[in-house]
């Protein structure tokens, strides 16, 4: 009753204050109770929420905060470090599968972990009793460090150099409220900062990503501030699972194989990328299909200039370079109708934390379904 109380009060004190126009602590109460009616804590989720839109500079209007709790809701129910059912063991049989791959070297290093350190609970102890991802990430911090102080490189290993050597063999890749990705959020805070970031650094921002608010505040980011195109929310959401523009590459993709009558993956990436995320120099279904479209129908472009255009594919300028241009103008004139700017990448997700299976558009549908009933709340 007493919890009540406070709920109510919170609710009527915050009623009236509204942020720039946008709703005010209590209606996002109210939306944040509505999506998920058990949830904890439910003011400072309100709160954190408009405190995050406020300091990214993005308004409080009903469609981001709606966005923002689909979101939410849809990957962690609320939770700012989730329980992942039987993550130990997941996280135990996929380290046995990845270095089963080479002979004799799974027992071995399996052995290994469950030997060390001596006189403490083992690293493959801690791997089987993990619940969340931050038990994970934290027995991955230690091995690291121990392997620093064994090898007597502790010094180069907290300098820095290291980071995104560290960061590509652990496998925590999204994390908290919003399963914001890593690597997304490691870019932000470098972007931000003057010095290269020591090792405590890249940790400091995994944990603030297991905080309410900290996750929040990467995950608005990573959702709301860039300008998409979308005339549809969908869209967005599918992109927050696939990577910004993915939707608008698929269409793109669609075009290109509707064109050059080839069977094209949609998946987003018009490129072929490495781990880091840096795109490679082979050419990629979709750069060779262009390149055939190019010649084929004289759109004019050299492979150079259309190389230089799809290394933009993951910014909003990519669908103003000539080879988007050429691309959308010749489906206008082969159709009669304008070229789609979007549509739901087809990508199959694999994750040993899915319970069942998943693909981009079922992701980002369901998403969708969580923001309309949230936008039709009265």
């Amino acid at each position: 009753m007493r919890r009540l109380w406070i709920a109510v009060l919170a609710f009527l004190a915050w009623g009236g204050v509204g942020l720039a126009g946008g709703l005010t602590p209590g209606e996002v109460y109210l939306l944040v109770k509505h999506a998920r009616p058990a949830v904890k804590e439910p003011d400072g989720w309100a709160s954190d929420l408009l405190d995050v839109l406020q300091v990214q500079g993005l308004p409080a209007s009903r469609e981001n905060i709606c966005a923002t709790i689909a979101v939410i809701d849809q990957e962690s129910n609320f939770v700012a470090n989730p329980v992942v059912p039987g993550l130990g063991k997941l996280a135990e049989k996929s380290l046995r599968e990845k270095f089963g791959r080479v002979p004799f070297l799974s027992g071995m290093v399996m052995d290994w972990l469950d030997a060390h350190p001596k006189g403490e609970t083992s690293y493959l102890q801690r791997i089987r009793a993990a619940r969340t991802e931050r038990d994970l990430d934290l027995t991955y911090r230690a091995l690291v460090n121990d392997f620093g102080t064994a090898s007597n490189m502790s010094l180069v290993v907290q300098s820095g150099l290291l980071n995104r050597l560290i960061e590509e063999h652990d496998n925590i890749s999204t994390i908290g409220s919003m399963q914001v990705s890593v690597r997304f959020a490691l870019d932000e805070a470098r972007a931000r900062r003057y010095l290269p970031m020591t090792l405590s650094d890249d940790y400091a921002v995994r944990d603030e990503l297991y905080t309410r608010r900290g996750g929040m505040y990467y995950g608005v980011k990573q959702l709301l501030a860039y300008d998409s195109g979308y005339s549809q929310k969908i869209f967005r959401f599918a992109d927050f699972n696939a990577g910004r523009y993915s939707s608008r590459n698929a269409a793109f993709q669609h075009v290109i194989s509707l064109l050059a009558k080839q069977k094209l993956a949609r998946d987003g990436d018009l490129l072929l990328y490495d781990k880091k995320g840096q795109a490679l120099g082979a050419v990629s279904g979709t750069e060779k299909a262009l390149r055939g479209l190019n010649s084929s129908a004289g759109l004019g472009l050299s492979e150079a200039q259309i190389r230089a255009d799809l290394l933009h594919e993951k910014e909003d300028s990519f669908a103003t370079s000539q080879t988007y241009l050429a691309v959308k103008n010749l489906y206008l004139r082969k159709t009669g109708k304008p070229a789609p700017f979007a549509e739901l990448p087809g990508i199959d997700l694999s994750s040993p934390k899915l319970s069942h299976k998943m693909t981009t558009a079922s992701y980002a549908t369901s998403v969708d379904r969580r923001y309309s009933a949230c936008m039709a709340v009265k």
